[in-house]
């Protein structure tokens, strides 16, 4: 006897191999708005009683919104450092090592899928209807699986309201580090070659459509992650030549670079840091041809206050500043000292923004940190704190607030680890629309090395780095075949937290901002350390949203 189950579950439900389908909660009904991502899962697994390990089907989705859908078999991926040891937190779905579902991969109709006894497994719909301008209303969608004679083994249905309405085109600026030469590095390319630029654009592509508007640009190789004395390999897209009589700069790579991401969408430009990470002691690597060589003239071993280091950096930042304004971008550009400083970096940190702040007069220039000692001092005037010390800026009163958060942030706040419950990698919407912040940072969406880029590792086998850092931290992709992306869980629900801010923001100028806070609070105050725990929750917000922002448009 064979018992197939099935059930339409929520995108942000996780299931594991081991799980019990009868405690998924069954949703047949979904709502988006006109021009959203609309996301769900259909969970499956097997009762059986005989000796077969498997039974192979094929998967079926009959609507008029077909164009719209993709449809992925989420696989586990293997995960040794879920958490920190003994950390105090309990909001994860588990805390040991073991294969959790986070990866992606785009469903090959003509492939098998295999119902297993026993085992849960779900496929991820998404219905993309960001460029939809004609569908509106319910909509059915009859999921099912056949066998290779096409007998239907399982179905069921699943209404789709989408609200004819739009969400809000005002967009939070999102920037998660873009790291070209581990792309260069994995798919064995030479960095900035031709073949690199493809497949950079194919994850930039991926990047932009969920949500990502803004670009890491290595103007200069960026000094991240780098063990000292160690070097990553050079990203700089311009090209310096040193002469007797001082600096000759060529924008060609670094224009190519800029029409490649204009094309793709992104908005912004974020400048790559101009001194080392985590105090700003030395100069980050410069590569320029020296009497027809190319050579690093300055690296670790150039002191942060050297005086030949920051007459380069003045004249090379002033002849950057007047080519992005002839390009017509430089408002949109922003700009870096040094990333995460701390307090004992206080005074060094100072001195090197001191050596070339004048330059920036009118330009924003912001760094990750997370002592407000640096903007009480004014040596950060737009500073980006961690989701765990943003509280006490807001509380401050810092204006323009961005916020960011890493590694670190495993303690009460959001966050988007592998082993983490979806619902709190997408809680963080209703945190960055209550306190109107306009940035977020995250830096890594792509960083496919150990900890000081020491070495490549296989991110579909070793998801944190070698132990740097919690499973899932480093990147949001996988790199995939023929230099091409492969998406997870992680990136997609953070896109829907994205779009949540959009509906909220959209009922915002229908209504008012504390119309829409009303409903976000109605079960009690929202903070960033404070929030419901729980996937219904969202989902509901999402619903009454949707409901009011339907009431409003007619």
């Amino acid at each position: 006897m064979k018992d197939y189950k099935v059930k339409a579950i929520s995108s942000l439900e996780k299931c594991f191999y081991d799980d019990d389908i009868s405690e998924k909660k069954d949703l047949n009904l979904f709502s988006c708005l006109k021009n959203e991502k609309l996301n769900f899962q259909i969970a499956f697994t097997i009762k059986s009683d005989n000796l077969v390990d498997k039974v192979p089907c094929f998967f079926h989705i009959e609507s008029e919104l077909t164009d719209f859908i993709s449809i992925y078999k989420i696989e586990s991926v293997p995960c040794r450092f879920p958490v920190y040891h003994n950390t105090v937190e309990r909001d994860y779905q588990r805390n040991s090592p073991y294969c959790y579902p986070d990866l992606l991969d785009l469903y090959d109709k003509s492939d098998n899928i295999y119902f297993v006894p026993d085992l849960l497994q779900s496929l991820f719909i998404e219905i993309n209807l960001s460029s939809n301008l004609k569908f509106h209303g319910l909509h059915n969608l009859r999921c099912f699986f056949t066998n290779s004679e096409k007998e239907i083994l399982a179905e069921i249905n699943v209404k789709i309201n989408i609200i004819n309405s739009n969400l809000s085109d005002d967009r939070i600026i999102f920037t998660q580090w873009f790291h070209g030469d581990c792309l260069a590095s994995y798919y064995n390319v030479k960095p900035l070659s031709k073949k690199h630029f493809i497949i950079m654009e194919n994850f930039l592509k991926t990047a932009y459509e969920y949500g990502i508007n803004a670009v890491l640009t290595p103007v200069l190789t960026p000094p991240l992650d780098t063990k000292i004395g160690g070097e990553r390999p050079t990203m700089q897209l311009v090209d310096i030549v040193k002469t007797d009589n001082g600096y000759k700069y060529s924008y060609e790579m670094l224009d190519k670079w800029i029409s490649m991401c204009k094309a793709i969408g992104f908005e912004y430009f974020e400048i790559s840091h101009f001194f080392t990470q985590w105090g700003a002691l030395h100069a980050p690597k410069v590569i320029a041809s020296v009497n027809g060589r190319k050579k690093k003239i300055f690296g670790w071993d150039t002191d942060a206050s050297s005086e030949e280091y920051i007459k380069f950096l003045r004249d090379f930042i002033s002849c950057l500043l007047t080519h992005l304004k002839n390009l017509g971008i430089e408002k949109k550009c922003f700009f870096h000292i040094s990333d995460e400083p701390n307090e004992k970096n206080l005074e060094g940190y100072n001195k090197a923004k001191k050596s070339i702040s004048d330059l920036f007069d009118g330009y924003l220039v912001t760094d990750a940190l997370s002592s407000i000692e640096f903007y009480k001092k004014g040596i950060v005037n737009f500073p980006i704190p961690s989701t765990d010390k943003v509280e006490d800026f807001i509380n401050y009163g810092v204006k323009d607030l961005w916020t960011y958060y890493c590694c670190g942030q495993y303690l009460e706040v959001s966050n988007r680890y592998i082993a983490m419950p979806s619902y709190r990698n997408r809680i963080i919407g209703t945190h960055l629309y209550k306190y109107n912040i306009k940035g977020f940072l995250h830096w890594g969406y792509n960083f496919y090395y150990n900890q000081y880029s020491r070495k490549l590792i296989n991110p579909f086998l070793i998801t944190d780095g070698d132990f740097f850092a919690p499973s899932g931290d480093a990147y949001s992709v996988y790199p995939g075949d023929k230099g091409l992306p492969v998406k997870s869980l992680r990136l997609v629900i953070f896109n829907e937290a994205l779009q949540d801010i959009r509906a909220f923001k959209k009922l915002e100028s229908l209504t008012s901002y504390d119309y829409v806070m009303n409903i976000i609070e109605n079960h009690g105050e929202i903070t960033f350390k404070k929030y419901p725990r729980k996937t219904d929750y969202i989902i509901e917000l999402r619903k009454i949203v949707n409901n009011e922002i339907s009431k409003f448009s007619v």
